[in-house]
């Protein structure tokens, strides 16, 4: 089944540096999955190409398919990305209502680049090719193409979270957004919470939709779990003076990650449990995001100086209890403080899925998972110590679990979360797109529907 994938970011960027130009892959778990699709199936990924040397390959073939890109001016990307996507959406979408840019001219540029990518799909869309659109930047796309008049079968699949719909009627353009991805024919989410909000937010909003609930999948995102599973010969445990633990994080830096609570809740642990003192090291790692922006300056300022002060207070000449990393790590890197953690601490306020809480649990063979349970990816891994991210006592006594939990338990509860891992992975999640999506379109064309389907 050739695809012809819509996205924000592209898989690849060119990129010059140090006077040597250079590929670039993007990361990511989306990327990841897409990727793999389309060197399996083959057909055209249009994207925004933001690569300083992107602008001398509009178009080429990589991998097995073909790449075609849209270029933004410096304004468009700020009207469009900065002030509407990520100033106006993202905040949306995490229930961030003080964040919330509403401005006239970031609606109009989220319009205007939307129509851009419109006309790229319809210029290069086959016949019969499936059209899989991604995400918040392009929700008004689906629609665009109809008004086109492509017939072509439209696949969306949103990867934030799906607010209550009294939550999202407090946007302005919240009809216009629901009527863009409402164009589509079949509408996946990672969580059956985000599915049930967005069909709650049609009802409210559009009145009757005929058809709707039939249009509307939760398919979890799964990782490469044979990767992360598997031992790699250069694997370098990291261990820690008097065999101490070691509780892990890495996020990347942004306001709905919970990064200040999450060293709080340090130092509530410290105040909990002086006897867990020396006991344990945390490696908080913390991967730079949109360097450039105030907010995110001040918001590392901040962290930055609780760290501080809580090392500052709790240190002495042989132990520090936070060891925050402000860097991007390889993967190497990362599978080896995955496998050498004894608890990872993946607490975000709100998360539309959290892959590193999947990663972690293909790659530890004894580690305890504490997660957040406002964490797309806490309705996989029911077995995880759950927390309220926001109380900082419960996540410190969880901790303090985590930190004395006997082998057994230990065990127990990995073996569950390892199957969930390992039967719904990266593979699983392509496959129930692709069969789902092929026996919908055969509805529609009144063809009999595949062996392997299951609604």
């Amino acid at each position: 089944m050739s695809y012809l994938i819509v996205t924000s970011r592209c898989p690849i960027s060119h990129e010059k540096i140090g006077g040597n130009e250079t590929l670039k892959k993007n990361v990511g778990g989306v990327a990841t999955a897409l990727s793999r699709a389309m060197r399996q199936e083959g057909g055209t990924w249009i994207c925004w190409g933001d690569g300083n040397m992107d602008h001398k390959y509009p178009e080429e073939n990589y991998d097995g398919y073909k790449i075609v890109r849209i270029f933004l001016t410096s304004r468009e990307r700020k009207g469009f990305y900065d002030d509407y996507a990520n100033g106006t959406l993202w905040p949306l979408f995490h229930y961030f209502r003080d964040r919330m840019k509403l401005t006239s001219t970031g609606i109009s540029y989220y319009r205007q680049i939307n129509e851009r990518f419109a006309d790229a799909v319809a210029k290069n869309a086959k016949p019969g090719q499936k059209i899989w659109i991604h995400d918040y930047q392009l929700a008004l796309l689906p629609k665009m193409l109809r008004d086109r008049g492509l017939d072509n079968f439209i696949m969306t699949t949103w990867h934030i979270p799906w607010v209550a719909s009294e939550f999202y009627a407090t946007l302005p353009e919240a009809k216009e957004l629901l009527e863009g991805i409402t164009a589509s024919d079949m509408i996946t989410f990672h969580t059956v919470l985000y599915r049930k909000n967005f069909l709650e937010s049609c009802e409210n909003i559009l009145g009757k939709v005929t058809g709707i609930e039939k249009k509307l999948y939760t398919f979890s995102l799964g990782i490469d779990s044979q990767y992360y599973s598997g031992n790699p010969a250069n694997r370098q445990n990291i261990e820690l003076k008097n065999n101490r633990k070691l509780i892990l994080s890495i996020d990347r830096l942004d306001y709905t990650k919970g990064l200040v609570n999450r060293a709080l809740a340090i130092e509530a642990l410290l105040k909990r449990h002086p006897e867990d003192a020396r006991k344990f090291t945390y490696v908080m790692i913390v991967t730079p995001s949109r360097t450039s922006v105030t907010e995110y300056i001040n918001m590392k300022k901040e962290l930055e100086m609780t760290v501080g002060r809580i090392n500052g207070t709790y240190s002495d000449l042989n132990w520090q209890p936070i060891i925050y990393l402000y860097r991007r790590v390889t993967d190497r890197q990362l599978m080896n403080y995955y496998r050498s953690a004894n608890v990872a601490l993946i607490t975000p306020l709100i998360d539309g899925l959290n892959l590193v809480s999947k990663e972690f649990v293909a790659a530890t063979k004894n580690g305890v998972l504490i997660l957040s349970r406002f964490a797309g990816a806490s309705f996989d891994l029911s077995a995880s110590l759950k927390v309220n991210p926001n109380d900082l006592n419960e996540v410190a006594d969880k901790l303090d679990e985590a930190l004395h939990m006997p082998e057994n338990e230990i065990q127990f509860r990995l073996e569950s979360m390892k199957e969930n891992v390992i039967k719904k992975d990266i593979n699983w999640w392509l496959s129930k797109i692709s069969s789902t999506a092929e026996n919908m379109e055969g509805k529609i064309h009144g063809k009999p529907e595949s062996a392997e389907y299951t609604p």
